[in-house]
């Protein structure tokens, strides 16, 4: 009987395990995504943590006349206007973009990133589009500090606010950014100082080694329509850049400088027997001193009293040797549209030439630029505007710097090009540009855009004929006049941004 009454206890026990077993377990409370109301619309809190993140971006699709992949065609091969360049082309892109923030006892830690893809025609018709990755802000603020790649603290006029393609004539580095660390203060009633270290090869524009008269390149450094080849030396320090600022509700004043060392690498020739032995450009030939390049520059945006959404804004710069903090975009300029050539040299400095024995130099000369844009914006409506720019840049040379340009005779200007008269030898030159852009807004967050604009080159070496002695970009080898050049170029933009 007690045995019979066990197995009964066992059975009941056993069964009463197994229903338990079965019961439903009390589930974890779900956290769900809360909304983050300390830095403005569309930042959530991570789950779990007390940081804010804003997740956006962009699509967009352009089309192009005259300024394939976005860039005026004074600054690449399409300005030849041969068969060869598209002066039609085309481009898609998307951006992403991650904003995360959070609140500490320093202020808030924020970390920002901007990155996306690329698909493009090329300068020069070869197949099929290229495509490329683009990082254009990555960087992390906090207590003051910014460390990573954003806009060159140098800038204060906004280029992509008033156009569709790359502006060239401002300090800005635009969608480019550059690695920089800085340190900003801030004293109360809009008022700020900033002070940063920014990578010195990103603003360089180049040195020019002017070689001798029978191999040089020229002031240009390179063959027309082609980029410079620099011979600056390898960077060992930052550039130096500062500023002043103020924002108010009328809107915002900045007053900036930078500094910067210039450098190049070695001579390509000099009076010693082991330099022109054949160690050219090497320990065996020397080099110039380093010297110090400058720029400093003001910037104003007013907003307009009837609507503050109409705003005035420019900047204006005047460097030393240090040319990008006057047009960060620019390099050298050629056009070839109406039968002539117009080319100038955008550099840093030049140096060398013939032998110090036959009037040359081993000194570098910096090169002066000045120049600035300046743009106004008007909203017809909430949802149309249009924008009108005029943009500016004068680049001038030394008298010794000129000396030595024109110390080299007929091969004065670059690779492959011979000057008729080489008393015309004058590096200096400037361009301008007027453009328009009207953007329509027809839905939140997704814009229509068009621009127009016209770019002139006032030519260097101006009233003299240039032979090339060879052909370039399927321009033909010859005599062209050396006169002021303009040309058209035009962009449409669709984008479809995604923030809230």
């Amino acid at each position: 009987m007690k045995t019979i009454l066990a197995a009964s206890a066992a059975s009941v026990l056993t069964a009463a395990a197994a229903q338990s077993a079965d019961l439903p377990v009390k589930a974890k409370a779900v956290e769900y995504v809360r909304i983050c109301s300390l830095y403005g619309a569309g930042y959530y809190y991570i789950p779990g943590t007390d940081t804010c993140i804003k997740i956006g971006g962009y699509v967009r699709f352009e089309a192009y006349h005259n300024a394939p992949q976005g860039a005026y065609p004074v600054n690449n091969a399409t300005g030849v206007f041969t068969r060869l360049p598209n002066t039609f082309a085309m481009q898609s892109r998307f951006r992403l973009s991650a904003d995360a923030r959070t609140q500490t006892e320093y202020g808030t830690l924020r970390s920002y990133f901007n990155f996306g893809v690329n698909v493009r025609n090329n300068a020069i018709e070869n197949g099929a589009p290229s495509t490329s990755v683009a990082l254009e802000r990555a960087f992390i603020q906090f207590a003051g500090f910014t460390f990573g790649r954003s806009e060159t603290f140098f800038a204060h006029y906004s280029a992509s606010s008033f156009g569709l393609l790359t502006g060239t004539f401002d300090g800005g580095t635009s969608s480019t950014g550059m690695n920089l660390a800085a340190y900003t203060w801030q004293f109360g009633n809009g008022l700020s100082a900033s002070l940063s270290l920014e990578d010195s090869n990103a603003h360089s524009k180049g040195v020019v080694d002017l070689g001798n008269a029978a191999n040089t390149a020229g002031v240009l450094g390179a063959a027309p329509f082609s980029s410079n080849a620099s011979d600056s030396m390898g960077a060992r320090m930052p550039d130096f850049v500062g500023n002043i600022r103020v924002d108010q509700a009328w809107g915002s004043a900045q007053i900036m400088g930078a500094l910067r060392e210039v450098g190049a690498r070695y001579n390509f020739t000099n009076s010693s027997p082991t330099c022109n032995g054949g160690g050219t450009n090497t320990t065996s030939c020397g080099h110039p001193d380093e010297k110090w390049g400058w720029a400093v520059g003001a910037g104003l945006t007013l907003k307009m009293p009837w609507d503050s959404k109409d705003t005035l804004s420019g900047q204006i710069a005047y460097a030393k040797g240090a040319s990008s903090y006057v047009a960060f975009a620019n390099s050298n300029n050629a056009l070839h549209t109406s039968g002539g050539l117009a080319l100038g040299a955008f550099n840093d400095a030049v140096f060398g030439g013939v032998t110090p024995a036959e009037g040359g130099s081993t000194e570098l000369e910096l090169t002066e630029t000045w120049g600035g844009s300046v743009a106004f914006q008007h909203y017809w409506t909430p949802s149309l505007r249009t924008s009108w720019v005029f943009g500016y840049m004068s680049v001038q040379y030394t008298d010794r710097a000129k000396a030595l340009i024109a110390n080299l005779g007929s091969r004065c200007i670059g690779t492959n090009v011979v000057i008729s008269n080489p008393a015309a030898c004058d590096p200096d030159f400037s361009t301008w540009r007027v453009s328009s852009r009207t953007m329509w807004t027809p839905v939140r967050n997704f814009d229509v855009g068009l621009e127009v604009a016209y770019t002139e080159v006032n030519t260097a070496f101006g009233g003299s004929t240039a032979t090339l002695t060879s052909s370039n970009n399927g321009l033909a080898a010859g005599s062209y006049a050396l006169e002021d050049q303009g040309v058209w170029s035009a962009a449409l933009r669709v984008q479809r941004s995604f923030w809230p």
